[in-house]
């Protein structure tokens, strides 16, 4: 765990940053995979958590946290269009029949029925703000905090390929976000807040972001 801003910490839970999670001052923002539930854990011990955050209902996201709510009884809350799949732990995703088998994996994950809504706007930890950012899921959130430029935007953007894990920003793959087209506008608004540092699900810590994210925003389709 490293911190990358005042009271922000980086947890790496798979090697290369593929899979992240963040603590907030004590504020826990996502767990991973289910087994990656116990490094989370592992990588808190000893400092106060409070909250659990989940930027959005993916089992990369939302697969460890019952473990973590369970061990550490905190509240755990999400935007709220999100809530029917945490509540159930089954995400529907409508994509070729060829993956379906994988997707069923992909969206399968202990449910957590406890778990309550963020409301836009609302201050959550160290001055972060909770902005819409939906299109990944239909409820995917972000927080923002803008005395400092930073953002943590879950699966908005990635900033490696998931593929070949090589570096850089982009769109999330297709098959697993509902509403590309949606998630686009979201690029659009993140990147008018031009962040100094973006923290997201899959990928390395991005510096200097608003410059990359501007070149981004500018490449993609105009729908």
């Amino acid at each position: 765990m490293r911190e990358v801003a005042v009271d922000v910490f980086h947890l790496p839970l798979a090697p290369r940053s593929a899979v992240n999670a963040y603590l907030v001052g004590p504020v826990l923002v996502d767990a991973g995979f289910a087994w990656q539930g116990s490094r989370v854990l592992s990588a808190v011990r000893g400092r106060v958590v409070t909250e659990h955050v989940i930027t959005h209902a993916h089992v990369d996201h939302a697969g460890g946290t019952r473990k973590v709510v369970d061990a550490l009884r905190v509240p755990v809350r999400a935007g709220a269009r999100d809530l029917p799949d945490l509540h159930s732990g089954d995400v529907a995703m409508e994509v070729p029949k060829a993956l379906r088998r994988a997707s069923k994996t992909y969206a399968s994950f202990d449910a957590v029925p406890e778990a309550a809504a963020l409301t836009v706007g609302e201050e959550v930890g160290p001055g972060f703000v909770v902005l819409d950012t939906p299109g990944h899921s239909a409820g995917h959130i972000s927080l923002w905090r803008e005395d400092d430029g930073v953002l943590i935007c879950g699966d908005v953007i990635n900033s490696m390929s998931l593929a070949t894990t090589r570096p850089g920003l982009q769109e999330p793959p297709k098959m697993f976000t509902p509403d590309p087209v949606e998630n686009r506008r979201s690029i659009r608004r993140i990147a008018d807040l031009e962040p100094r540092l973006v923290l997201v699900g899959h990928g390395p810590p991005v510096t200097n972001a608003a410059s990359k994210l501007r070149t981004l925003a500018g490449r993609l389709p105009q729908d």
